[in-house]
Protein backbone atom coordinates (compact mmCIF):
# COMPACT_ATOMS: atom_id res chain seq x y z
CA UNK A 1 0.00 0.00 0.00
CA UNK A 2 2.73 2.68 1.20
CA UNK A 3 5.11 1.32 -1.77
CA UNK A 4 1.70 2.36 -4.84
CA UNK A 5 1.40 5.58 -2.73
CA UNK A 6 4.37 6.44 -3.00
CA UNK A 7 4.33 5.86 -7.09
CA UNK A 8 1.22 7.65 -7.58
CA UNK A 9 1.99 10.20 -5.74
CA UNK A 10 5.55 10.97 -8.07
CA UNK A 11 2.92 11.17 -10.85
CA UNK A 12 0.73 13.53 -9.40
CA UNK A 13 3.32 16.01 -9.82
CA UNK A 14 5.25 17.60 -12.71
CA UNK A 15 8.02 15.93 -11.20
CA UNK A 16 8.17 12.52 -12.17
CA UNK A 17 7.35 13.59 -15.61
CA UNK A 18 10.01 16.10 -16.19
CA UNK A 19 12.42 13.57 -14.85
CA UNK A 20 11.41 11.28 -17.65
CA UNK A 21 11.32 13.63 -20.14
CA UNK A 22 14.56 15.11 -19.76
CA UNK A 23 16.21 11.59 -19.13
CA UNK A 24 14.66 10.72 -22.93
CA UNK A 25 15.70 13.72 -24.33
CA UNK A 26 19.47 13.28 -22.81
CA UNK A 27 20.15 9.81 -23.66
CA UNK A 28 18.74 10.12 -26.89
CA UNK A 29 21.18 12.73 -27.65
CA UNK A 30 24.05 10.77 -26.80
CA UNK A 31 22.60 7.70 -29.00
CA UNK A 32 22.32 9.61 -31.73
CA UNK A 33 26.09 11.30 -30.64
CA UNK A 34 27.25 7.24 -30.77
CA UNK A 35 25.93 6.47 -34.04
CA UNK A 36 27.24 9.88 -35.72
CA UNK A 37 30.96 8.25 -34.51
CA UNK A 38 29.91 5.71 -36.90
CA UNK A 39 28.47 6.70 -39.94
CA UNK A 40 30.65 6.10 -42.95
CA UNK A 41 32.41 3.11 -41.21
CA UNK A 42 32.56 -0.69 -42.27
CA UNK A 43 30.06 -3.44 -41.51
CA UNK A 44 33.07 -5.14 -39.31
CA UNK A 45 34.14 -1.71 -37.50
CA UNK A 46 30.70 -1.00 -36.94
CA UNK A 47 29.55 -4.34 -35.16
CA UNK A 48 33.06 -4.58 -32.92
CA UNK A 49 32.85 -1.15 -31.16
CA UNK A 50 28.96 -0.37 -31.69
CA UNK A 51 27.33 -2.48 -28.66
CA UNK A 52 30.36 -1.03 -26.20
CA UNK A 53 29.88 1.85 -27.51
CA UNK A 54 26.15 1.95 -26.84
CA UNK A 55 26.79 0.29 -23.66
CA UNK A 56 29.43 3.16 -22.19
CA UNK A 57 28.13 5.75 -23.31
CA UNK A 58 24.04 5.60 -23.00
CA UNK A 59 24.25 3.21 -19.93
CA UNK A 60 26.66 4.93 -18.60
CA UNK A 61 25.31 8.59 -18.86
CA UNK A 62 22.16 6.94 -17.42
CA UNK A 63 23.86 6.13 -14.16
CA UNK A 64 24.85 9.16 -13.46
CA UNK A 65 21.36 10.59 -14.40
CA UNK A 66 20.37 8.12 -11.63
CA UNK A 67 22.63 9.01 -9.10
CA UNK A 68 21.29 13.20 -9.97
CA UNK A 69 17.36 12.18 -9.71
CA UNK A 70 17.36 9.18 -7.35
CA UNK A 71 17.93 11.43 -4.28
CA UNK A 72 15.84 14.42 -5.45
CA UNK A 73 13.19 12.00 -4.86
CA UNK A 74 13.99 10.20 -2.27
CA UNK A 75 14.04 13.54 -0.18
CA UNK A 76 10.93 14.47 -1.56
CA UNK A 77 9.64 11.14 0.05
CA UNK A 78 11.29 10.67 3.50
CA UNK A 79 12.48 14.54 4.38
CA UNK A 80 9.83 16.17 2.70
CA UNK A 81 6.88 14.00 5.21
CA UNK A 82 9.13 14.59 7.64
CA UNK A 83 9.88 18.21 7.45
CA UNK A 84 5.67 18.66 6.63
CA UNK A 85 4.64 15.97 9.83
CA UNK A 86 3.07 13.51 7.90
CA UNK A 87 5.97 11.05 9.07
CA UNK A 88 4.90 11.28 12.22
CA UNK A 89 1.33 9.94 11.22
CA UNK A 90 2.38 7.34 8.94
CA UNK A 91 4.96 6.23 11.86
CA UNK A 92 2.06 5.83 13.91
CA UNK A 93 0.21 3.56 11.94
CA UNK A 94 -0.18 -0.23 13.08
CA UNK A 95 2.79 -1.35 10.68
CA UNK A 96 6.50 -1.62 11.73
CA UNK A 97 9.68 0.69 10.84
CA UNK A 98 11.13 -1.74 8.42
CA UNK A 99 7.69 -1.95 6.32
CA UNK A 100 7.19 1.85 5.92
CA UNK A 101 11.09 2.27 4.78
CA UNK A 102 10.48 -1.18 2.57
CA UNK A 103 7.57 0.93 0.74
CA UNK A 104 8.79 3.54 0.42
CA UNK A 105 12.09 1.87 -1.34
CA UNK A 106 9.87 -0.27 -3.33
CA UNK A 107 8.02 2.67 -4.99
CA UNK A 108 12.18 3.99 -5.74
CA UNK A 109 13.09 0.86 -7.27
CA UNK A 110 10.00 0.75 -9.17
CA UNK A 111 10.44 4.80 -10.19
CA UNK A 112 14.68 3.82 -11.29
CA UNK A 113 13.35 0.55 -13.01
CA UNK A 114 11.43 2.92 -15.11
CA UNK A 115 14.37 5.10 -16.10
CA UNK A 116 16.68 2.35 -16.58
CA UNK A 117 13.96 1.03 -19.45
CA UNK A 118 14.79 4.40 -21.28
CA UNK A 119 17.96 3.43 -22.29
CA UNK A 120 16.82 -0.03 -22.82
CA UNK A 121 13.82 0.98 -25.45
CA UNK A 122 16.46 3.75 -27.23
CA UNK A 123 19.47 0.52 -27.86
CA UNK A 124 16.38 -1.47 -29.02
CA UNK A 125 15.16 0.57 -31.50
CA UNK A 126 18.24 -0.01 -33.68
CA UNK A 127 17.55 -3.88 -34.11
CA UNK A 128 17.40 -5.13 -37.33
CA UNK A 129 19.15 -1.67 -38.41
CA UNK A 130 22.32 -2.34 -36.79
CA UNK A 131 24.19 -5.14 -35.26
CA UNK A 132 22.33 -4.56 -31.67
CA UNK A 133 23.41 -7.22 -28.95
CA UNK A 134 20.40 -7.53 -26.99
CA UNK A 135 22.32 -9.84 -24.12
CA UNK A 136 24.39 -7.47 -23.66
CA UNK A 137 22.32 -4.50 -23.67
CA UNK A 138 19.83 -6.82 -20.93
CA UNK A 139 22.68 -7.21 -18.88
CA UNK A 140 23.64 -3.07 -18.64
CA UNK A 141 20.09 -2.82 -17.72
CA UNK A 142 20.45 -5.08 -14.73
CA UNK A 143 24.20 -3.63 -13.71
CA UNK A 144 21.90 -0.39 -14.02
CA UNK A 145 18.98 -1.25 -12.24
CA UNK A 146 20.98 -2.23 -9.30
CA UNK A 147 23.26 0.31 -8.70
CA UNK A 148 20.12 2.05 -9.08
CA UNK A 149 18.51 0.40 -5.77
CA UNK A 150 22.22 1.54 -4.67
CA UNK A 151 21.17 4.84 -4.79
CA UNK A 152 17.49 4.45 -3.56
CA UNK A 153 18.65 2.97 -0.53
CA UNK A 154 21.54 5.94 0.27
CA UNK A 155 18.93 8.23 -0.43
CA UNK A 156 16.66 6.95 2.01
CA UNK A 157 19.24 6.76 4.53
CA UNK A 158 20.45 10.51 3.49
CA UNK A 159 16.55 11.70 4.09
CA UNK A 160 16.58 9.72 7.81
CA UNK A 161 19.46 12.21 8.33
CA UNK A 162 18.12 15.76 7.63
CA UNK A 163 14.23 16.60 7.62
CA UNK A 164 15.25 19.50 5.03
CA UNK A 165 14.96 17.63 1.27
CA UNK A 166 17.82 19.72 0.04
CA UNK A 167 20.31 19.05 2.83
CA UNK A 168 18.97 15.34 2.78
CA UNK A 169 19.80 15.46 -1.19
CA UNK A 170 23.25 17.40 -0.83
CA UNK A 171 24.23 14.96 2.18
CA UNK A 172 23.03 11.75 -0.90
CA UNK A 173 25.38 13.44 -3.25
CA UNK A 174 28.05 14.05 -1.05
CA UNK A 175 27.74 9.86 0.16
CA UNK A 176 27.26 8.94 -3.57
CA UNK A 177 30.60 10.66 -4.68
CA UNK A 178 32.32 9.19 -1.78
CA UNK A 179 31.35 6.02 -2.87
CA UNK A 180 32.18 6.77 -6.43
CA UNK A 181 35.69 7.76 -6.36
CA UNK A 182 37.05 6.43 -3.12
CA UNK A 183 38.96 3.59 -5.23
CA UNK A 184 40.98 6.37 -6.28
CA UNK A 185 42.99 6.19 -3.20
CA UNK A 186 44.45 2.78 -4.74
CA UNK A 187 46.21 5.04 -7.35
CA UNK A 188 48.18 7.12 -4.45
CA UNK A 189 48.81 4.07 -1.93
CA UNK A 190 50.13 0.18 -1.66
CA UNK A 191 48.25 -2.19 -3.24
CA UNK A 192 46.81 -2.83 0.69
CA UNK A 193 43.77 -1.01 -0.17
CA UNK A 194 42.49 -2.72 -2.69
CA UNK A 195 39.17 -2.94 -0.56
CA UNK A 196 38.48 0.69 -1.57
CA UNK A 197 38.47 -0.07 -5.22
CA UNK A 198 35.64 -2.69 -4.13
CA UNK A 199 33.51 -0.19 -2.40
CA UNK A 200 33.57 2.10 -5.45
CA UNK A 201 30.12 0.96 -7.36
CA UNK A 202 31.19 2.26 -10.46
CA UNK A 203 33.53 -0.56 -10.72
CA UNK A 204 30.76 -3.46 -10.40
CA UNK A 205 28.56 -1.65 -13.14
CA UNK A 206 31.54 -1.38 -15.54
CA UNK A 207 31.34 -5.47 -15.87
CA UNK A 208 27.84 -5.40 -16.56
CA UNK A 209 28.31 -2.36 -19.27
CA UNK A 210 30.86 -5.06 -21.02
CA UNK A 211 28.11 -7.95 -20.51
CA UNK A 212 29.26 -9.56 -17.77
CA UNK A 213 26.97 -10.54 -14.85
CA UNK A 214 29.26 -11.89 -11.74
CA UNK A 215 28.44 -13.15 -8.50
CA UNK A 216 30.48 -10.63 -6.74
CA UNK A 217 28.79 -7.79 -8.54
CA UNK A 218 25.72 -8.87 -7.63
CA UNK A 219 26.86 -9.43 -3.66
CA UNK A 220 28.17 -6.07 -3.99
CA UNK A 221 24.78 -4.31 -4.58
CA UNK A 222 22.97 -6.08 -2.81
CA UNK A 223 24.77 -6.09 0.57
CA UNK A 224 25.34 -2.08 -0.20
CA UNK A 225 21.82 -1.66 -0.70
CA UNK A 226 20.74 -3.31 2.35
CA UNK A 227 23.82 -1.47 4.77
CA UNK A 228 22.11 1.86 3.93
CA UNK A 229 18.87 0.57 4.24
CA UNK A 230 20.18 -0.49 7.59
CA UNK A 231 21.52 2.43 8.87
CA UNK A 232 18.20 4.44 7.65
CA UNK A 233 16.00 2.30 9.69
CA UNK A 234 18.39 2.85 12.72
CA UNK A 235 18.53 6.20 12.49
CA UNK A 236 14.23 6.63 12.22
CA UNK A 237 14.26 4.19 14.88
CA UNK A 238 16.13 6.21 17.14
CA UNK A 239 14.51 9.43 16.11
CA UNK A 240 11.35 7.71 17.07
CA UNK A 241 12.46 6.73 19.85
CA UNK A 242 13.85 10.04 21.15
Amino acid sequence: TIAAREWLSAFRTPLGWLLLAATQIILTWILLQVLDGFTGLEPPERTAGLNLELTHNVFGSAAVLLMLTVPLLAARTLSGERRDGAWQLLSAAPLTLAEILLGKFAALAALSLLLCLIPLGLCLTLLGAAPIDPGLMFAATLGLWLAGLLFCAVGLFAASISSQPAAATVIAYGLLMLISIINRADHLAAEQLSLLDWLSWNQHLFWFLAGVVRVSDLVYFVLMSLLFLALAHRRLDNLRLG
